[in-house]
């Protein structure tokens, strides 16, 4: 008797420890949903030729802009899943475009009971997502600072724009997840404000169409030389890095380029020691729309890891010669003559231990130096792991690939 009163006793203790370890747990679990919408984000994908400021073609971006005349005192609370893609990442940006503040995957924390999957944690519950929530708000608001996931924009801004960018998405567009969920809140009482979606957002000036049309003049011969490129104004991603050429394309023109690639990762273990976590090479015209690119995954590369891209129109001799040779062909198909090549390489390695760094390459200014076209030629500064390229014919090009092999031997 005594013995079944003990296991009695044991079995109820039992139950009553589990009851409690699971409430325990739920509580610990919740998380504040967001009172928010998907319907603000402005959709920008980068496969779309039609949109402006030369969008990377393997990365999709939404944008949600704020007037600070209309809208002064509020703040952004976000409130996401983390995406299936190579890299995502957050950026602010004043009036003149140009990013003040950023955060990227690895940098943000992950929701109770939910794991951050760039940073390679394990999920410890059967919670059916990996939730994350972020906080955007002036400089001058310090009641956030004690909160994870904290962004903060310049005091004094007329306009506030912010943008998600995902980076080879998987699943699909929006790699396999919802869009977040924002909601604007007043900054003193806490409560919703109900703000226009954003529309047209991307449409370039006059004056930055002027600065790059100015650069076509400066292809002086048949080399191609790539300069640091002057992103003012045109959404820059804070941990991108760039640099561009001009091409002034003829009917019976080929260029070939070529560079060493840096190496990137293949999963999240290698984010730490890959040179950069991705790099692609994208194909615009002068008015910033993005027409073609490839990016490191579809390089082809030769034993010493170099990727040679050919550049001209779809015509099956000239794509077979290239492809035979083990090249990455690019049909042209650009509307007018004025090509723009983007190099970009996202999250560079810093430190002794990187292989180079496109900041390196110093910013031409060749409307009061001309000297810059020559002295400021992206492999004087990073040698081999800048493009350079040459422009040819097509009889040039089927004869010996225009002499461009030998070129690079001198």
């Amino acid at each position: 008797m005594k013995n079944d009163s003990f296991v009695l006793i044991v079995v109820a203790t039992l139950l009553i420890v589990g009851c409690d370890t699971g409430f325990n747990k739920t509580k610990e679990c919740d998380i504040t949903q967001v009172n928010g919408t998907d319907d603000y984000w402005a959709e920008y994908l980068g496969h779309d030729q039609t949109v402006d400021f030369w969008p990377d073609e393997f990365v999709n971006y939404w944008a949600v802009v704020v007037n600070k005349n209309d809208f002064p005192n509020v703040g952004f609370k976000i409130q996401g899943e983390f995406p299936e893609a190579r890299y995502f990442s957050y950026n602010v940006y004043g009036k003149d475009r140009n990013s003040t503040a950023s955060i990227f995957d690895t940098q943000i924390k992950a929701e109770n009971c939910s794991s951050n999957p760039f940073k390679n944690q394990k999920k410890e519950t059967s919670i059916n997502k990996n939730l994350y929530t972020l906080f955007v708000v002036p400089e001058s608001v310090s009641k956030f600072d004690t909160n994870d996931n904290v962004l903060k924009f310049i005091d004094g801004e007329e306009e506030i724009t912010l943008i998600l960018r995902y980076y080879v998405p998987a699943r699909g567009d929006r790699a396999g997840v919802d869009l977040p969920k924002i909601e604007v809140f007043d900054l003193d009482s806490k409560e919703s404000v109900t703000i226009p979606e954003t529309s047209n957002l991307l449409m370039t000036t006059p004056q930055i169409l002027g600065r790059i049309n100015a650069g076509y003049s400066f292809q002086i011969d048949n080399n191609v030389r790539f300069y640091r490129g002057d992103a003012t104004g045109l959404y820059p991603n804070n941990d991108n890095q760039y640099v561009r050429t001009f091409l002034n394309y003829d009917d019976d023109d080929v260029y070939i380029i070529r560079w060493k690639v840096p190496t990137s990762p293949k999963n999240s273990s290698e984010f730490d020691s890959a040179d950069v976590r991705y790099s692609s090479m994208n194909l615009g015209d002068n008015i910033t729309n993005n027409f073609d690119g490839i990016y490191d995954s579809q390089y082809k590369l030769n034993k010493d890891s170099f990727v040679t891209l050919v550049i001209a129109d779809e015509i099956p001799e000239l794509r077979e010669k290239a492809e035979t040779a083990g090249y990455n062909f690019m049909p042209w198909t650009l509307p007018g003559n004025k090509g723009y090549l983007i190099y970009r390489n996202l999250l560079t390695k810093e430190g002794t231990t990187a292989a180079y760094t496109l900041n390196k390459v110093p910013l031409p200014n060749f409307s009061t130096n001309r000297s810059h076209v020559i002295t400021h030629d992206a492999k004087n500064y990073i040698g081999d792991y800048a493009p350079i390229g040459l422009r040819m014919t097509k009889a040039e090009y089927l004869a010996d690939f225009g002499g461009f092999n030998h070129k690079l031997r001198e």
